[in-house]
């Protein structure tokens, strides 16, 4: 099945939902940031308080979780900023290893996506 370029209409609400996810990760980013980077353990206690203090270890694990977190998150965010340039460019829907279309349900799924799906397969199987 050959895929087609997105219509005008299928470009401006993908654009709406790019901006909109775009708002949404750059809070989440700024927030994940302050969890991430916020003292923990013997930075974040006053000093009278035990070092073997339970909490710390938890917090530490917290921070972890976020510092992941962020990372994804940065990269998708990343990834939607990209997108948002390729719809300025009027590049958006076509494949940028290929060229060809990139199928409409795999744009509603993931509205970001650069590469059409026969990209990202070969991508997978090749040996690193």
């Amino acid at each position: 099945m050959s895929a087609t370029m997105p219509s005008r209409e299928d470009l401006q609400s993908y654009r709406q939902h790019l901006q909109s996810l775009a708002a949404r990760l750059s809070g989440d980013v700024v927030q994940l940031t302050a969890e991430a980077t916020r003292p923990t353990g013997a930075e974040g206690v006053e000093a009278e308080e035990p070092a073997s203090d339970p909490t710390a270890t938890s917090s530490e694990g917290d921070e972890e979780v976020a510092r992941g977190v962020l990372m994804a998150e940065g990269q998708i965010l990343t990834e939607v900023r990209a997108a948002l340039a390729r719809l300025d460019a009027g590049t958006f829907g076509r494949c940028e290893r290929c060229g060809r279309s990139i199928g409409k349900t795999r744009l509603e799924a993931v509205p970001y996506a650069g590469r059409c799906a026969r990209c990202v397969r070969t991508e997978l199987d090749e040996p690193t």
